[in-house]
């Protein structure tokens, strides 16, 4: 995980507590602890899709250029030896 996706992460926490701290007077515990799984879901789905499209923002990897061999050339590892 990167900074960004950190600093999201810490405040998506924040505001899920702060919502479960409001609900939980009101709310039967087998119920919250469902909210709590939902809750969980959803945000690691948020994150993924924040990160996917951070990556997909991000500009590609440059990789040097492969070398050119002589065009009909091939190197071999080994040498053919002519049996009579």
């Amino acid at each position: 995980m990167n900074v960004e996706t950190e600093r999201v992460a810490e405040l998506l926490e924040l505001v899920g507590r702060r919502l479960g701290a409001a609900l939980e007077g009101v709310v039967p515990p087998e119920a919250r602890q469902h909210l709590l799984n939902a809750q969980r879901e959803l945000l690691t789905a948020l994150l993924l899709i924040y990160e996917h499209q951070l990556g997909s923002r991000r500009p590609p990897e440059r990789r040097p250029a492969p070398s050119r061999r002589r065009a009909g050339r091939a190197r071999r590892s080994h040498q053919r030896i002519e049996i009579e």
